[in-house]
């Protein structure tokens, strides 16, 4: 598996993928992921075959970073690819001056948050509606020092 800078000849299977894992109505648009993969730190793990296995999207704005999306195809689930976009992200974070790192996670995906506790990630608050009525998410921090 290699871990590389997302391009927009990965675009189509990065829609895919976003497809497979969130709703219609809570997964990013083509045209989002466009803009991100330029304006963000968006990185792929994926084949040497260029299949792209899954993807994270994040950003550091001064001291703080931020995970956009997390996302790996559901064939390819529980194969370390998570843990492995994480940690590159948040070297990518740290690399650019990023001492804590933040992200959202949905309520209702409480394996998705184990993932995240695994990973050093604390939860701090609850946000309500922040996929939609109803649909909450916690937000998780986690110190990059």
């Amino acid at each position: 598996m290699i871990i590389r800078r997302a391009e927009p000849k990965d675009l189509a299977q990065i829609v895919l993928i976003e497809g497979l894992c969130f709703p219609e109505d809570t997964a990013f648009p083509a045209g989002m992921f466009s803009y991100l993969i330029r304006y963000s730190i968006a990185l792929v793990a994926c084949e040497p075959s260029a299949k792209v296995l899954g993807f994270i999207i994040g950003y550091a704005s001064g001291n703080a970073g931020a995970v956009y999306t997390l996302d790996v195809h559901p064939l390819y689930r529980r194969l370390g690819i998570a843990k492995a976009l994480i940690a590159a992200l948040e070297k990518e974070l740290k690399a650019e001056g990023a001492k804590a790192v933040r992200l959202e996670a949905a309520l209702e995906k409480p394996e998705t948050m184990e993932l995240y506790r695994k990973a050093g990630y604390r939860e701090r608050e609850l946000v309500r509606n922040y996929y939609g009525q109803g649909k909450h998410a916690v937000r998780m921090w986690k110190c990059l020092m």
